[in-house]
């Protein structure tokens, strides 16, 4: 149990990575605290959770605003007398098409949630990060930032400021004993990828079985992570073997990019 008597935060806990980080943190022993905009989801999530032993804060929550995230802060603190990992998974991925057609305000939207939402979900937990020590920020970025696709610039800009913003942190927060790293999915094995799969097949006149074996043969190891494998990254990073590591980006994407 990697992660016994700690308490972690993830926000962004939707149908996907968020849930599958909440449950291998909870799997490791973590008290969990999780936000999302969806009561229905929260409400599953939190009966799953529970479900396996694990104490449990939800709240509806958005992380572009302060006060919802300083309560949901709070909340966990209160719950927990503690609060020692906090992983920013909320996130807005919208295509914008060509940027000289594109709408700005999308970019500002992404901004909104990817960067400042991110900082102000991370100043709102701080003063409970800096009293546990050697407590951990893990920022989900995305190999976007180095994969760069045309209709991707909202996305783009606001994951890239992260990445800045990441190394900025960790050199601020290091006197704090915080830890913060941002880790990069690719590719992963989700219901949204298996849509982009079954429209690629229609462009392109093959099957999705086809396209997937295109991008699975874009990796280096020849095949598509799955959630569980990239979550498994975050546990990582929030655990006690991590304790050296700071200010880095880690890509988990089987060696589709290497760099």
């Amino acid at each position: 149990m990697l992660l016994a008597g700690r308490t972690a935060i993830v926000s962004g806990v939707g149908p996907g990575l968020g849930r599958t980080i909440a449950l291998a943190l909870a799997a490791e022993g973590a008290s969990i605290g999780i936000s999302a905009r969806s009561q229905d989801y929260l409400d599953s999530l939190t009966a799953e959770l529970e479900a396996a032993g694990t104490q449990v804060v939800a709240r509806r929550s958005d992380v572009t605003v302060a006060e919802d995230c300083q309560d949901l802060a709070r909340a966990v603190n209160d719950r927990f007398g503690r609060l020692d990992i906090l992983v920013n998974n909320a996130f807005q991925s919208r295509p914008s098409g060509p940027f000289d057609t594109a709408d700005l305000n999308r970019w500002r939207e992404s901004m909104d949630i990817n960067y400042w939402g991110s900082l102000t979900m991370t100043q709102a937990a701080l003063p409970y990060l800096k009293e546990a020590g050697d407590a951990r920020v893990i920022m989900i970025n995305t190999m976007a930032v180095v994969r760069i696709r045309p209709s991707d610039g909202p996305y783009i800009g606001s994951k890239s400021a992260l990445v800045a913003a990441t190394k900025y942190l960790a050199v601020d927060l290091g006197r704090f004993g915080i830890r913060v790293n941002s880790v990069h999915p690719g590719y992963m094995v989700l219901e949204k990828l298996d849509r982009y799969f079954e429209q690629a097949a229609l462009q392109n006149g093959t099957t999705p079985d086809e396209e997937r074996a295109k991008v699975a043969a874009g990796a280096v190891l020849g095949y598509i992570p799955t959630t569980e494998e990239v979550a498994g990254t975050v546990v990582f990073l929030a655990s006690p073997l991590a304790r050296p590591i700071t200010g880095q980006s880690i890509h988990v994407n089987a060696g589709t990019f290497i760099g």
